[in-house]
């Protein structure tokens, strides 16, 4: 072998040592980029599923979820939460506090109901869906058992209360939508009779 073949081979074997090595580099390199991305997309995914406050379903979630339950099992009875008189809790102790106390409000929600969904509307609304049969009188023990409707708050030393509208599948409709709008217009009723909670009526 003359001193310019070895002097070319040498040259070769240099560039293909190089080519492995950019090659694994990159290869790693793009791997920790794709891991990298996978986990951000998971935090955006998680972010605009649920709720920052209080990691309750975000409303999106929420009716995406009821609409699939109601496809499988047909039955099912959706409740729309308001907290009385919130505003006046921010008036008094500020936001700080306001977020604070929905917060609690949704722990209550979220422990009772841990098998349902449980979602935030938005403000001081929240919302729960119980998938299959479920009567009445269920559903107030349960309403009663978890404190959401009547609690003494301590760190605010008030006596908070919430009303609940009721609307049950197939009865008063078959989607998110016409289950949502038969639950508004129950905890209107709930709210200018002072009521606990109060059920839509079949349509």
């Amino acid at each position: 072998m003359t001193t310019i073949e070895k002097a070319e081979f040498a040259a070769l074997a240099v560039a293909a040592v190089t080519f492995c090595f950019l090659t694994i580099y990159f290869s790693a390199k793009l791997r920790r980029e794709r891991r990298k991305l996978n986990k951000r997309i998971k935090t955006l995914e998680k972010e605009l599923r649920y709720d920052h406050l209080t990691g309750a379903l975000s409303k999106k979630a929420f009716a995406e979820e009821v609409e699939s339950s109601i496809a499988e099992c047909g039955e099912g009875t959706l409740l729309l939460f308001d907290i009385n008189s919130f505003r006046s809790v921010n008036d008094m102790f500020g936001h700080v506090a306001g977020d604070a106390l929905i917060k609690r409000y949704a722990a209550k929600l979220l422990k009772e109901f841990s098998k349902e969904l449980v979602g935030r509307l938005g403000g001081d609304e929240f919302l729960v869906y119980i998938s299959g049969k479920c009567s009445r009188e269920e559903i107030n023990a349960r309403l009663k058992k978890s404190g959401a409707a009547r609690f003494s708050d301590k760190p605010t030393q008030l006596l908070i209360t919430s009303c609940c509208g009721a609307a049950a599948a197939p009865q008063n409709g078959k989607t998110f939508d016409d289950l949502f709008a038969g639950a508004d217009k129950a905890l209107y009723h709930s709210k200018t009779n002072d009521n606990t909670i109060s059920y839509c009526k079949e349509e």
